[in-house]
């Protein structure tokens, strides 16, 4: 391996490295300031829109499993951020809504990462999108990291963390 390739290969982890440790200061920043993580705030933010949902429902709006969204909606009712009640037409079905609460703390939660990180990538050149699409992918790869399951969203840890 020659200089150069050694040199760019550093600037790649350093690269990484910096990465990461922002999405860990969002996540930080986030939980600090709103008290909830990136996964709760996204929950919410899709409750926002909707009267309410079920879990399979919510869970396909946000790319998540049903278990995870349970885990993270359980959280969400502690502190009073949502309600839960049983379907009209189906005793079996739960239906979540987003509370009063949970609305003021959307109004004056900082908005989630992968906002302002879609918004920068959104303007960029299709080419660039596509250059940089397939050097990710091109990285997953190299880090053997194909099988690993992932939401789109950028949280340190895992996604139902408290």
């Amino acid at each position: 391996m020659n200089n150069d390739t050694s040199q760019r290969s550093k600037e790649l982890l350093i690269g990484l490295r910096k990465i990461t440790q922002a999405i860990d200061l969002h996540s930080k920043y986030l939980f600090k300031t709103a008290g909830i993580t990136s996964p709760q705030l996204v929950i919410l933010q899709a409750l926002s829109h909707f009267d309410s949902l079920s879990v399979s429902e919510l869970s396909k709006s946000v790319s998540l499993s049903q278990g995870t969204v349970t885990e993270i909606l359980t959280r969400l009712e502690k502190k009073d951020l949502i309600t839960r009640r049983k379907s009209d037409q189906d005793k079996r079905r739960s239906l979540i809504s987003i509370t009063e609460i949970g609305r003021q703390l959307l109004q004056d939660a900082p908005s989630p990462l992968q906002d302002d990180f879609t918004k920068s990538f959104h303007a960029l050149e299709d080419w660039e999108q596509l250059m940089i699409l397939s050097s990710i992918k091109r990285i997953v790869t190299m880090m053997s990291a194909e099988k690993i399951e992932a939401s789109p969203f950028l949280v340190a840890g895992p996604i139902d963390k408290k």
